[in-house]
Protein backbone atom coordinates (compact mmCIF):
# COMPACT_ATOMS: atom_id res chain seq x y z
CA UNK A 1 0.00 0.00 0.00
CA UNK A 2 1.12 3.46 -0.63
CA UNK A 3 -0.27 6.30 -2.62
CA UNK A 4 1.62 9.07 -4.92
CA UNK A 5 1.15 12.19 -7.04
CA UNK A 6 2.78 14.84 -8.95
CA UNK A 7 1.82 18.21 -8.87
CA UNK A 8 3.30 21.55 -10.03
CA UNK A 9 3.12 25.56 -8.72
CA UNK A 10 2.18 28.58 -9.99
CA UNK A 11 5.56 29.95 -9.42
CA UNK A 12 7.37 27.20 -11.80
CA UNK A 13 8.14 24.45 -9.02
CA UNK A 14 7.65 20.80 -9.25
CA UNK A 15 7.04 18.52 -7.08
CA UNK A 16 6.68 14.39 -6.68
CA UNK A 17 4.85 13.02 -3.08
CA UNK A 18 3.84 10.30 -1.52
CA UNK A 19 2.90 8.08 1.57
CA UNK A 20 4.68 5.03 2.72
CA UNK A 21 2.01 2.36 3.73
CA UNK A 22 3.54 -0.23 5.37
CA UNK A 23 3.90 -3.40 8.36
CA UNK A 24 7.14 -4.00 7.99
CA UNK A 25 8.99 -1.19 10.11
CA UNK A 26 11.48 0.34 7.77
CA UNK A 27 13.19 2.92 9.97
CA UNK A 28 13.60 5.40 6.80
CA UNK A 29 14.70 8.59 7.37
CA UNK A 30 15.82 11.35 5.37
CA UNK A 31 19.38 9.92 3.69
CA UNK A 32 22.32 11.78 1.94
CA UNK A 33 23.80 9.93 -0.77
CA UNK A 34 26.98 11.33 -1.90
CA UNK A 35 28.21 11.12 -5.88
CA UNK A 36 30.17 7.66 -6.45
CA UNK A 37 28.80 6.55 -3.50
CA UNK A 38 29.61 2.20 -3.77
CA UNK A 39 27.09 -0.49 -3.27
CA UNK A 40 26.86 -3.63 -3.38
CA UNK A 41 24.38 -5.87 -5.70
CA UNK A 42 22.25 -8.25 -3.51
CA UNK A 43 21.65 -10.24 -6.18
CA UNK A 44 25.16 -11.49 -7.68
CA UNK A 45 27.74 -9.09 -5.35
CA UNK A 46 28.62 -7.04 -8.15
CA UNK A 47 29.64 -3.35 -6.92
CA UNK A 48 28.65 -0.12 -8.23
CA UNK A 49 28.90 2.82 -8.25
CA UNK A 50 26.31 5.90 -8.95
CA UNK A 51 27.22 9.15 -10.80
CA UNK A 52 24.80 11.41 -9.43
CA UNK A 53 24.04 13.04 -5.27
CA UNK A 54 21.03 11.15 -3.63
CA UNK A 55 18.63 13.24 -1.19
CA UNK A 56 15.92 10.64 -0.19
CA UNK A 57 14.30 8.32 2.53
CA UNK A 58 16.75 5.86 3.22
CA UNK A 59 18.06 3.16 5.79
CA UNK A 60 20.96 0.85 5.75
CA UNK A 61 21.05 -2.80 5.49
CA UNK A 62 23.23 -4.95 5.05
CA UNK A 63 26.63 -3.12 3.06
CA UNK A 64 23.88 -0.48 1.43
CA UNK A 65 22.15 2.75 2.01
CA UNK A 66 18.61 1.99 0.32
CA UNK A 67 16.29 4.05 -0.97
CA UNK A 68 12.53 4.15 -1.36
CA UNK A 69 11.87 7.48 -2.47
CA UNK A 70 13.91 10.54 -3.59
CA UNK A 71 15.68 12.74 -5.67
CA UNK A 72 18.92 13.24 -7.12
CA UNK A 73 21.01 16.22 -7.80
CA UNK A 74 19.25 17.15 -11.44
CA UNK A 75 15.90 16.89 -9.96
CA UNK A 76 14.90 13.27 -11.11
CA UNK A 77 13.01 11.77 -9.01
CA UNK A 78 10.94 8.41 -7.92
CA UNK A 79 9.34 6.20 -5.41
CA UNK A 80 8.50 2.36 -4.56
CA UNK A 81 5.20 1.16 -4.00
CA UNK A 82 4.12 -2.48 -3.56
CA UNK A 83 2.66 -4.00 -6.62
CA UNK A 84 1.61 -7.44 -5.45
CA UNK A 85 0.47 -10.36 -7.34
CA UNK A 86 1.41 -8.52 -10.69
CA UNK A 87 5.07 -7.46 -10.46
CA UNK A 88 6.55 -10.16 -13.04
CA UNK A 89 10.61 -9.98 -12.92
CA UNK A 90 13.11 -11.59 -15.11
CA UNK A 91 14.14 -15.37 -13.79
CA UNK A 92 16.94 -15.63 -14.85
CA UNK A 93 20.25 -13.66 -15.05
CA UNK A 94 21.18 -11.34 -18.46
CA UNK A 95 25.04 -11.75 -19.53
CA UNK A 96 26.43 -8.07 -19.86
CA UNK A 97 23.32 -6.72 -18.44
CA UNK A 98 23.12 -4.68 -14.47
CA UNK A 99 20.97 -7.73 -12.60
CA UNK A 100 18.96 -6.36 -9.82
CA UNK A 101 16.69 -7.11 -7.27
CA UNK A 102 13.89 -4.63 -7.53
CA UNK A 103 14.56 -2.36 -4.25
CA UNK A 104 18.50 -1.65 -5.74
CA UNK A 105 16.55 -0.23 -8.77
CA UNK A 106 15.97 3.43 -7.53
CA UNK A 107 19.24 3.52 -6.25
CA UNK A 108 20.65 2.32 -9.84
CA UNK A 109 18.00 4.91 -11.36
CA UNK A 110 18.28 8.41 -9.56
CA UNK A 111 22.51 7.55 -8.87
CA UNK A 112 23.17 7.39 -13.12
CA UNK A 113 20.23 9.26 -14.86
CA UNK A 114 19.47 12.95 -15.41
CA UNK A 115 16.12 12.90 -16.29
CA UNK A 116 13.32 10.83 -17.28
CA UNK A 117 15.01 11.23 -20.82
CA UNK A 118 18.25 9.59 -19.68
CA UNK A 119 16.23 7.13 -18.07
CA UNK A 120 14.45 5.72 -20.79
CA UNK A 121 17.50 4.98 -23.06
CA UNK A 122 19.59 3.60 -19.74
CA UNK A 123 17.25 1.43 -18.35
CA UNK A 124 17.90 -0.64 -21.38
CA UNK A 125 20.36 -2.34 -19.94
CA UNK A 126 19.08 -3.10 -16.66
CA UNK A 127 17.37 -6.13 -15.95
CA UNK A 128 14.74 -6.76 -12.60
CA UNK A 129 15.20 -10.01 -11.04
CA UNK A 130 12.89 -12.75 -9.09
CA UNK A 131 14.62 -13.23 -6.15
CA UNK A 132 14.75 -14.28 -2.23
CA UNK A 133 18.32 -12.57 -1.98
CA UNK A 134 17.68 -8.74 -1.26
CA UNK A 135 17.46 -6.75 2.13
CA UNK A 136 14.14 -7.59 2.74
CA UNK A 137 14.69 -11.19 2.65
CA UNK A 138 12.23 -12.26 -0.28
CA UNK A 139 11.31 -11.05 -3.76
CA UNK A 140 9.67 -7.37 -3.11
CA UNK A 141 6.69 -7.01 -5.86
CA UNK A 142 6.95 -3.01 -7.02
CA UNK A 143 6.17 -0.66 -9.86
CA UNK A 144 7.53 2.41 -10.07
CA UNK A 145 7.07 6.22 -10.49
CA UNK A 146 9.32 9.22 -11.77
CA UNK A 147 9.28 12.85 -12.19
CA UNK A 148 11.86 15.45 -13.33
CA UNK A 149 12.68 19.00 -13.17
CA UNK A 150 10.73 19.07 -15.96
CA UNK A 151 7.82 18.05 -14.15
CA UNK A 152 6.59 14.86 -16.57
CA UNK A 153 5.69 11.99 -14.86
CA UNK A 154 6.15 8.49 -15.71
CA UNK A 155 5.28 5.16 -14.41
CA UNK A 156 7.11 1.95 -14.48
CA UNK A 157 5.43 -1.20 -14.13
CA UNK A 158 7.20 -4.73 -14.60
CA UNK A 159 4.60 -6.91 -16.29
CA UNK A 160 6.85 -10.18 -17.86
CA UNK A 161 7.42 -7.16 -20.79
CA UNK A 162 10.45 -6.07 -19.64
CA UNK A 163 10.99 -2.46 -18.40
CA UNK A 164 8.89 0.04 -20.12
CA UNK A 165 8.39 3.29 -19.11
CA UNK A 166 4.31 5.00 -19.63
CA UNK A 167 3.71 8.99 -18.64
CA UNK A 168 1.39 9.00 -15.84
CA UNK A 169 -0.92 11.29 -17.35
CA UNK A 170 -3.36 11.37 -14.17
CA UNK A 171 -0.49 12.19 -11.83
CA UNK A 172 -1.33 9.66 -9.83
CA UNK A 173 -0.11 6.43 -8.55
CA UNK A 174 -1.28 3.38 -5.93
CA UNK A 175 -1.15 0.00 -5.90
CA UNK A 176 -2.54 -3.49 -8.06
CA UNK A 177 -4.03 -3.63 -10.29
CA UNK A 178 -1.80 -1.62 -13.03
CA UNK A 179 -1.59 1.90 -13.63
CA UNK A 180 -3.94 1.35 -16.95
CA UNK A 181 -6.74 -0.34 -15.21
CA UNK A 182 -6.93 2.46 -12.33
CA UNK A 183 -7.09 4.64 -15.72
CA UNK A 184 -10.23 2.88 -17.20
CA UNK A 185 -11.62 2.92 -14.06
CA UNK A 186 -12.14 6.60 -13.31
CA UNK A 187 -15.07 6.29 -15.31
CA UNK A 188 -16.88 5.24 -12.99
CA UNK A 189 -17.00 8.36 -11.35
CA UNK A 190 -17.42 11.34 -14.16
CA UNK A 191 -20.56 11.74 -11.59
CA UNK A 192 -18.30 13.49 -8.88
CA UNK A 193 -18.19 17.03 -7.98
CA UNK A 194 -17.28 19.96 -5.86
CA UNK A 195 -20.85 21.59 -6.31
CA UNK A 196 -24.22 20.36 -4.45
CA UNK A 197 -26.74 18.95 -7.17
CA UNK A 198 -29.80 20.81 -7.54
CA UNK A 199 -32.83 20.21 -5.77
CA UNK A 200 -34.91 17.63 -8.16
CA UNK A 201 -38.30 16.71 -8.04
CA UNK A 202 -39.94 12.85 -7.08
CA UNK A 203 -43.58 13.24 -8.26
CA UNK A 204 -44.73 16.07 -6.70
CA UNK A 205 -42.49 16.28 -3.71
CA UNK A 206 -39.46 18.32 -4.10
CA UNK A 207 -36.18 17.01 -2.67
CA UNK A 208 -33.32 19.59 -1.65
CA UNK A 209 -29.45 19.01 -1.10
CA UNK A 210 -28.70 18.34 2.60
CA UNK A 211 -25.60 19.62 2.90
CA UNK A 212 -22.52 18.88 0.58
CA UNK A 213 -23.50 16.03 -2.12
CA UNK A 214 -21.24 16.54 -5.04
CA UNK A 215 -19.24 14.17 -3.67
CA UNK A 216 -21.34 11.62 -2.60
CA UNK A 217 -19.86 9.01 -5.51
CA UNK A 218 -16.02 8.95 -4.48
CA UNK A 219 -14.97 6.13 -2.46
CA UNK A 220 -14.14 6.29 1.24
CA UNK A 221 -12.16 2.96 1.76
CA UNK A 222 -8.09 2.61 1.89
CA UNK A 223 -8.21 0.59 -0.84
CA UNK A 224 -5.70 1.26 -3.99
CA UNK A 225 -8.78 1.71 -5.96
CA UNK A 226 -10.48 3.84 -3.63
CA UNK A 227 -7.10 6.04 -3.27
CA UNK A 228 -6.44 5.91 -6.37
CA UNK A 229 -9.61 7.71 -7.41
CA UNK A 230 -9.37 9.62 -4.51
CA UNK A 231 -6.41 11.95 -5.26
CA UNK A 232 -7.09 11.62 -8.44
CA UNK A 233 -10.17 13.62 -7.64
CA UNK A 234 -8.70 16.11 -5.69
CA UNK A 235 -5.34 16.41 -7.40
CA UNK A 236 -7.70 17.90 -10.07
CA UNK A 237 -10.25 19.86 -7.89
CA UNK A 238 -7.75 21.16 -5.42
CA UNK A 239 -6.51 25.17 -5.89
CA UNK A 240 -3.44 25.11 -7.41
CA UNK A 241 -0.95 26.31 -5.05
CA UNK A 242 0.90 29.89 -5.91
CA UNK A 243 4.43 29.19 -4.74
CA UNK A 244 6.50 26.38 -3.43
CA UNK A 245 5.81 27.16 -0.12
CA UNK A 246 2.10 26.98 -0.29
CA UNK A 247 2.80 23.69 -2.48
CA UNK A 248 4.46 21.50 0.25
CA UNK A 249 0.80 22.01 2.48
CA UNK A 250 -1.55 21.87 -0.28
CA UNK A 251 0.21 18.29 -1.05
CA UNK A 252 0.15 17.11 2.22
CA UNK A 253 -3.61 17.94 3.12
CA UNK A 254 -3.71 16.07 -0.20
CA UNK A 255 -1.95 12.69 1.50
CA UNK A 256 -3.92 13.27 5.01
CA UNK A 257 -7.29 12.00 2.93
CA UNK A 258 -5.67 8.36 2.33
CA UNK A 259 -3.19 8.54 4.88
CA UNK A 260 -3.92 5.40 7.50
CA UNK A 261 -4.03 5.45 10.97
CA UNK A 262 -2.35 2.50 13.17
CA UNK A 263 -4.81 -0.21 13.47
CA UNK A 264 -7.08 0.85 10.65
CA UNK A 265 -5.90 -2.11 7.76
CA UNK A 266 -4.87 -5.08 9.07
CA UNK A 267 -2.82 -7.87 7.15
CA UNK A 268 -3.36 -11.63 7.53
CA UNK A 269 -0.48 -12.28 9.85
CA UNK A 270 -2.06 -9.57 12.85
CA UNK A 271 0.42 -6.68 11.98
CA UNK A 272 -1.04 -3.29 11.05
CA UNK A 273 -0.24 -1.54 7.47
CA UNK A 274 0.12 1.81 8.31
CA UNK A 275 1.39 5.17 6.80
CA UNK A 276 5.00 4.97 7.82
CA UNK A 277 5.84 8.60 6.70
CA UNK A 278 4.93 11.32 4.03
CA UNK A 279 7.29 12.68 1.64
CA UNK A 280 7.03 15.49 -0.63
CA UNK A 281 9.57 16.12 -3.08
CA UNK A 282 10.48 19.78 -4.35
CA UNK A 283 12.28 18.78 -7.61
CA UNK A 284 12.55 22.70 -8.53
CA UNK A 285 14.75 23.56 -5.47
CA UNK A 286 16.10 20.56 -4.26
CA UNK A 287 14.61 20.40 -0.95
CA UNK A 288 12.88 17.11 0.55
CA UNK A 289 10.07 17.53 3.08
CA UNK A 290 9.53 14.54 6.11
CA UNK A 291 6.55 13.64 7.95
CA UNK A 292 6.84 10.56 10.33
CA UNK A 293 3.77 9.20 11.71
CA UNK A 294 4.66 9.29 15.22
CA UNK A 295 5.39 13.73 14.86
CA UNK A 296 3.12 15.70 12.44
CA UNK A 297 6.17 18.04 12.42
CA UNK A 298 7.49 18.62 9.02
CA UNK A 299 10.91 18.45 8.54
CA UNK A 300 13.06 19.49 5.70
CA UNK A 301 16.25 19.02 4.30
CA UNK A 302 18.19 20.73 1.14
CA UNK A 303 20.45 19.15 -0.98
CA UNK A 304 22.63 21.47 -1.23
CA UNK A 305 25.82 22.66 -3.15
CA UNK A 306 28.15 22.17 -0.41
CA UNK A 307 26.86 18.94 0.19
CA UNK A 308 27.20 17.74 -3.26
CA UNK A 309 30.90 18.88 -3.28
CA UNK A 310 32.38 18.55 0.08
CA UNK A 311 29.91 15.42 1.60
CA UNK A 312 32.10 12.10 0.71
CA UNK A 313 29.82 9.66 2.91
CA UNK A 314 26.61 8.63 3.49
CA UNK A 315 24.45 11.18 6.05
CA UNK A 316 21.77 10.76 7.64
CA UNK A 317 19.37 13.21 9.24
CA UNK A 318 17.72 12.24 12.40
CA UNK A 319 14.23 13.03 12.80
CA UNK A 320 12.12 12.94 16.77
CA UNK A 321 9.36 10.39 16.14
CA UNK A 322 7.20 11.28 18.82
CA UNK A 323 4.71 14.34 18.78
CA UNK A 324 6.79 17.48 19.43
CA UNK A 325 4.41 20.40 20.31
CA UNK A 326 4.44 24.31 19.87
CA UNK A 327 3.31 25.97 23.23
CA UNK A 328 0.90 29.09 23.13
CA UNK A 329 1.08 30.12 26.84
Amino acid sequence: MCTSLSLGALDGSKFLARTMDFAFELNGQPTFLPQEYKWISSYDKKEYTTDYAIMGTGAKYGNNYMVADGFNEYGLSAAELYFANAAKYDTKPTDGAMNLVAEEFILWALGNNKSIEDLKENIKQVHLIESNSGVMGQNQPLHFIFSDATGVTYILEPEGDGLVLQEDKVGVMTNTPDYNWHKTNLANYLGAQTTNFSAKKFGKQEVIPLGQNGTFRLPGGYTAVDRFVRTAFIRETTETPKDAKQAVNTILHMLDSVTIPRGVNIKENGEASYTQYQTVLDLTNKVMYFVPYGNRTVYSVKLTDDLIKNQKEPKEFPVTMSQEFQALN
